[in-house]
């Protein structure tokens, strides 16, 4: 089984516009809403691939109703959220020519709301994956990531984390199997700037050398890179006209966890992987599975002995 968890989600109110935003008012051409966050767009891309996964978070208000609402569509995905008193964020999707997002902070989520998010967590058996994604809520920090990870190692499960601006001291705590950082992600877990003279291979090594067990480095259109201590793979694709970046890694990170998960090798889940992360990009919203299915066959992986071995 696999068990996604969004601390923060989100109803992301898209607005499309021909023209260039001008002060003063202006009309979209069109606007809509769906439930965002980036462990729901996991469970999203899980139930594409009809692959079953539970969607764990935090629910309130009239907003926290209309994610409820909109997962209930997906048969793959077994809803299982902490009822809190406050209404989830809203975030704001303009594209016009470019894509300007504008998130706001969410609501709190205080420590009885976090120990109930755990106890959930304790269901968790041998060989299941626990995929924890997306920015924080506020006041939930490391000591719950933690504890999360300590249930994880208990149960003898899998845990993966997607965490923009998680640092390489909680990484080292928590042990992870896998990880799934952009390039820019990988540098700031060490306080670095991408314009850093450190090659990112030295910050990989050094992942792993803390017993993290898989980095899954995501690099747009120059494809991504799975490193383990054993081996390293290339993912690539041929140029695409992209038209979207919201879920791209979200959807590599889903294919890639399915299929391992169904005892797919590690080169035929990062075909996978590659394919899923390929056809969101070409989408509106989140790819298909008939999209995926698709473009698989133009993904290239190699593999190589890893240098850290």
């Amino acid at each position: 089984m696999i068990v996604t968890h969004t601390s923060n989600p989100s109803i992301d109110y898209y607005l499309e516009l021909s023209n260039s935003l001008v002060s003063g008012v202006q009309r979209a051409d069109s606007a809509y809403c769906l439930a965002g966050g980036k462990g729901l767009n996991v469970s999203m891309i899980l139930n594409q691939m009809s692959i079953a996964s539970v969607a764990t978070t935090f629910l309130g208000g009239f907003s926290g109703n209309f994610i409820s609402e909109q997962m209930r569509q997906y048969p793959w995905i077994r809803l299982d959220a902490v009822e809190i008193e406050t209404m989830n964020r809203i975030n704001v999707k303009l594209r016009n020519h470019q894509e300007t997002d504008i998130n706001t902070p969410g609501p709190i989520v205080n420590k009885d709301h976090q120990r109930a998010l755990l106890a959930k967590l304790r269901q968790l058996k041998p060989g299941d994956w626990l995929l924890i994604c997306g920015s924080l809520a506020q006041a939930v920090d490391t000591e719950f990531l933690e504890a999360a990870a300590s249930l994880v190692h208990q149960q003898q499960a899998y845990l993966g984390l997607d965490i923009p601006g998680i640092k390489v001291e909680t990484l080292a705590r928590c042990r992870p199997h896998l990880i799934k950082p952009n390039v820019e992600e990988l540098y700031a877990m060490f306080d670095l700037p991408p314009t850093s003279p450190i090659s990112s291979q030295s910050l990989i090594d050094r992942l792993l050398a803390m017993k993290v067990g898989g980095i899954l480095l995501s690099n747009g259109a120059d494809g991504a890179q799975y490193h383990t201590a054993q081996a390293r793979w290339t993912i690539a694709h041929p140029p695409l006209d992209a038209v979207n970046t919201v879920g791209c890694g979200d959807s590599m990170l889903a294919a890639f966890v399915g299929r391992l998960d169904q005892g797919c090798t590690i080169e035929e889940a990062l075909l996978w992987a590659g394919a899923a992360g390929e056809a969101t990009a070409v989408s509106v919203g989140l790819a298909d599975y008939a999209r995926i299915e698709q473009l698989k066959d133009s993904v290239k992986v190699c593999s190589a002995l890893s240098q850290s071995s």
